[in-house]
């Protein structure tokens, strides 16, 4: 068990977002920050709450409820299931001779869930890490990086196994972690180094322990993580170091470049499917 760096207490194993520092003495310090440009955000948002992070998992929580009151099965759905409510194949997805391409799946699929500890397990990552990304970035650039991570793990998926049906929100998830790995690593944040620092560490442990855990653990998609944490790791680099430019001008920039990784997924989609079509 760690110690907060400030006043000695113990600390959880892991703990996003902590700094090294328990929540009597973070609160402390954020209340010595002065706040300035962009990244004043740090500590502002809080006054309207985490709503996109309580919204997307909202939105996991219907599906999963939607699937079960609709007799699949609540700790184990099958193939068949999962595909009827939106799970990505390979063929599906690219679609062949005698079936339409559906290209949503790379959408839908990073909705639903293959089981109760499934969407327990993400939701629970996705509120951690979910709300500290959504105290640094605005609202609408947090929701579209969590959308083009979840599609960058799904076209890694469809990459290295492209005949596996695939669900769940962890590719969207290890992409966020990303974001805030490059984020702190590369952003001038108005928070201590230690809070830096800590942050940090917790991240990768988690990105250590859960690429391990998937690695052993069977039915686990770890390119689904991988091309998540990808995405989240070139868009965050890219944007982070304009966190601190005019509002406007940051803003801007953010958009630019959401835009042009939504552009890049697109083009990959379609090479990934020349080559799926033509194997």
């Amino acid at each position: 068990m760690a110690d907060c760096t400030r006043c000695g207490r113990k600390l959880p194993a892991i703990s996003f977002g902590s700094g090294g520092l328990c929540d009597n003495c973070r609160q402390a310090e954020q209340d010595e920050i002065q706040p300035g440009g962009h990244a004043s955000q740090l500590i502002s948002p809080w006054s309207t709450g985490p709503a996109v992070t309580m919204a997307i998992m909202g939105l996991n929580i219907a599906v999963y409820l939607a699937m079960v009151l609709n007799g699949v099965s609540a700790t184990e759905p099958s193939v068949q299931d999962s595909i009827r409510w939106g799970a990505l194949a390979g063929p599906l997805a690219f679609g062949t001779e005698n079936f339409p391409a559906e290209p949503w799946r790379v959408l839908t699929s990073i909705f639903e869930h293959g089981g109760l500890f499934h969407i327990g397990m993400n939701m629970w990552c996705l509120w951690n890490v979910g709300r500290l990304a959504e105290q640094i970035y605005d609202k609408g650039t947090y929701l579209w990086a969590y959308l083009l991570c979840g599609v960058g793990g799904c076209l890694a998926c469809l990459w290295w196994s492209p005949m596996s049906a695939t669900v769940g929100a962890s590719g969207a998830i290890f992409g966020v972690v990303g974001l805030l790995i490059t984020t702190f690593w590369l952003g001038k944040l108005p928070i201590s180094r230690a809070q830096t620092q800590g942050t940090l560490y917790s991240l990768m442990i988690f990105v250590g322990y859960s690429l391990y855990f998937g690695a052993v653990t069977p039915r686990t998609s770890n390119s689904a993580h991988i091309g998540g944490l990808f995405t989240g790791l070139i868009l965050g680099g890219l944007m982070a170091p304009f966190l601190t430019h005019d509002r406007r001008e940051s803003q801007g920039i953010r958009w630019l470049i959401l835009a042009g990784a939504a552009a890049a997924l697109v083009a990959l989609f379609h090479v990934l499917k020349v080559q799926a079509l033509n194997s």
